[in-house]
């Protein structure tokens, strides 16, 4: 017999999620989308970039993933997606974190390069932090997957700092220290940055969803109907205000 790998035997719910998401989207299934359940409001133009009749689960996945998909046909879906998974806590709730498991384990990876605790325990409140977000997100903003992974990203550094807190708490007979890393980290640095009124929230969501989710500048200045140089120019002395406040504290 062949060895089983950590993944397959890993009991976090972010694993779980990911083994029962590949079983339930593998032919035969009955789950999947259409163009047609997008919501009502959702635009004719986003509809038709969709394909005709049912698009099953991990083909969609990998249309949302393409860089050329625009931001307006995501947030279509994924508000359908959230629809489903808010009135099914079972079968559509694990889809959820299906679709977005390349984004998770992006965001566990990122933080497993300073965690030194239990990596199901980080995997866990990854997951925890995603369906969390899942519930209680206002559909009607944009960006909606960054969103979710954003939250699920917060919470994995929450457990990092708690692991990181405990290991700081050991006995030493030499000298105390901080916490280990990660510290500093650029959720809560633009979370103490408009808490201290240096950006006000849409400028620390602009930046974060830009420069950390890696959705363009252009996607963005379309969903709000500005010019790209606009956006830019608003997020450039964002972040000039932002180092100068770094820099006034060092």
């Amino acid at each position: 017999m062949g060895r089983r790998s950590r993944w397959e035997d890993s009991t976090s719910a972010l694993r779980v999620a990911q083994r029962v998401f590949i079983a339930a989207t593998t032919e035969p299934t009955n789950l999947f989308v259409c163009r047609e359940d997008l919501a009502a409001d959702a635009a004719e133009d986003v509809r038709g970039q969709l394909p005709a009749g049912r698009i099953l689960l991990r083909p969609l996945r990998d249309l949302l993933l393409r860089r050329q998909t625009p931001l307006s046909v995501r947030d279509a879906v994924w508000r359908e997606l959230i629809r489903r998974a808010r009135g099914d806590r079972s079968t559509w709730l694990v889809m959820a974190l299906g679709m977005a498991m390349p984004g998770l384990r992006r965001e566990v990876r990122a933080l497993s390069v300073s965690f030194t605790g239990d990596r199901d325990d980080l995997e866990s409140a990854v997951a925890e932090g995603f369906v969390t977000e899942l519930y209680r997100v206002d559909v009607t903003e944009t960006a909606l997957c960054a969103r979710l992974l954003r939250a699920a990203h917060r919470a994995g550094v929450k457990q990092a700092y708690q692991d990181a807190a405990m290991q700081g708490a050991a006995w030493s007979d030499f000298a105390s220290r901080a916490p280990r890393a990660p510290w500093g980290h650029p959720d809560f640095v633009l979370l103490d940055a408009v808490r201290s009124g240096v950006l006000s929230p849409q400028e620390a969501w602009l930046i974060g969803v830009t420069r950390l989710e890696g959705v363009g500048v252009d996607e963005v200045a379309a969903v709000l109907g500005e010019r790209t140089n606009t956006v830019v120019v608003r997020r450039h002395r964002a972040e000039h205000r932002l180092r100068e406040a770094i820099d006034a504290v060092r």
